[in-house]
């Protein structure tokens, strides 16, 4: 290859600047050398296959500005700038301080590291620090990895991020989007903040801050959580949320809020703490402690309740206890079937009881050993009492409307009809034993069945309408 040496006296320059300093970028080879103190008294031109070396890195490109005093580089057009086997840059125009070890690259950038490529209009490499920072939109690869920011730093040393602005990252499983993602490449840890969402095929997450370990499908979320159930349309609001076992089970607790779809109504659940877990053919969902639940004509409350999506029965335990219109119903556990998130039937089991307020100090009560209630269009329709039966029912005047006598009747089994959300009719079977008592009998008169309890449904319904209430501010949002 000829080379053109114009002036004589860049190789005294070249010479000197060498000397007087071991890092001193060196000219390799250009086709073209020209040096003019007239237009610039410390600048070389370099035209034509141009190749640089500093320290252990090179340069190649088209042509090129030396300036010997300043140990810097000005480059332009299929500039390709490298250090080792698995750090490259890429673009059409550098300016590369030696001294300060700094790499400024613009237009068409490409920068590669191993296996992640960098692709922005700007990136500046600080290769003492191995540091890179852009500043203009990137798009990152790294095998099955996409990721995108408006800014950013890369830490080679470490092979992490620290993304800025509309941060978008995708693998195989799962997409994480935020404004501020601290994320290590083969790890595939991403710590996040302000406006998180985690989507997968099955789940859609909102999150304030958080992690998420894409490779073991964990996450640690927290900050006005959301999260949507995309087959079975549940969503939760939560202010802490663990997920884990490939993102298919879930742990939340802080100001709960669950809506789980029920044909036209909804059912909102509060409780302490929600476990929920994926099967290949289920979901499962456990609530504890401190449950209270509501529909539109449905309100409740118990320590702890499950729910099974492929049986679609809700169970719930411990002290539970459930309003409908005007009914209370208690009893030591209490199930409800679904079909197709329509309230089929409901069935309490030991200790059962009903109970429906006359006036401030009496009270209409049925008890059994079980009891089974019938719903159409999730309003309940009638209740079967099986075992031990007994009921108090006050007789009303009907002009003031006032107890004017107490009908009391033993019966083991009964069937209770509903209408209009009061009690129609009652069928008793297997000789009932009745006795009706005037409110004016001299005798004091029995009043209440053993285990009947009035509980006030006022804090339940607090805690659902806060809920809803919290959930309809970020859903504003």
């Amino acid at each position: 290859m000829n080379r053109l040496f114009t002036y004589t006296i860049c190789f005294f320059a070249l010479s000197s600047s060498v000397l007087k300093s071991q890092t001193q970028i060196e000219i390799i080879n250009a086709d073209e050398i020209s040096f003019n103190k007239k237009i610039n008294t410390d600048r070389q031109v370099l035209v034509g296959d141009v190749k640089t070396k500093h320290e252990n890195r090179f340069l190649t490109c088209d042509s090129a500005y030396y300036y010997a005093e300043q140990n810097k580089i000005e480059a332009f057009s299929n500039i390709h700038i490298w250090e080792g086997d698995n750090l490259h840059l890429y673009g059409e125009y550098l300016i590369y301080n030696g001294d300060l070890q700094i790499a400024e690259i613009q237009t068409n950038v490409r920068f590669e590291h191993n296996e992640m490529h960098l692709n922005s209009e700007q990136l500046e490499y600080h290769f003492d620090s191995q540091k890179g920072i852009y500043t203009k939109k990137a798009r990152i690869t790294e095998k099955e990895k996409s990721l995108e920011s408006n800014t950013g730093i890369y830490h080679a040393d470490t092979e992490k991020f620290d993304f800025y602005g509309d941060v978008w990252i995708e693998n195989v499983e799962n997409v994480l989007r935020a404004d501020t993602v601290y994320y290590w490449l083969k790890s595939e840890y991403a710590a996040f903040s302000s406006g998180g969402i985690i989507e997968n095929k099955d789940l859609h997450v909102k999150a304030n801050q958080g992690w998420l370990d894409q490779k073991k499908g964990e996450a640690f979320l927290y900050g006005d959580l959301k999260i949507t159930d995309l087959e079975n349309a549940h969503v939760l609001y939560a202010d802490t949320t663990s997920l884990s076992d490939q993102m298919n089970t879930s742990l939340s607790y802080g100001n709960i809020l669950l809506n789980l779809p029920l044909n036209n109504d909804t059912l909102y659940l509060t409780a302490d703490s929600i476990k929920q877990e994926k099967y290949e053919t289920h979901h499962t969902l456990q609530a504890f402690p401190k449950v209270n639940f509501k529909t539109s004509d449905m309100l409740g409350a118990c320590d702890s309740m499950s729910f099974n999506t492929q049986e679609e029965r809700i169970f719930m335990h411990k002290k539970p206890v459930m309003w409908l219109n005007d009914f209370q119903l208690t009893a030591d556990t209490l199930n409800m079937q679904l079909q197709d998130n329509i309230l089929q039937w409901a069935t309490f089991n030991k200790n059962a009881f009903i109970a429906s307020k006359v006036d401030s100090a009496a009270f209409n009560q049925i008890s059994g050993e079980h009891m089974k209630a019938y719903f159409t269009e999730n309003e309940i329709t009638n209740i079967e009492v099986e075992g031990n039966g007994e009921s108090i029912y006050y007789m009303m005047d009907e002009e003031n409307k006032t107890p004017e006598g107490i009908n009391e009747i033993i019966c083991s089994n009964m069937n209770i009809l509903v209408s209009d959300r009061k009690i129609d009719q009652i069928y008793f079977y297997e000789k009932p034993d009745a006795v009706l008592r005037p409110i004016d009998k001299s005798e004091p008169l029995r009043t209440v069945l053993k285990g009947f309890k009035w509980v006030q449904s006022t804090e339940c319904k607090t805690k659902i309408e806060t809920g809803i209430e919290k959930m309809t501010h970020l859903n504003s949002k």
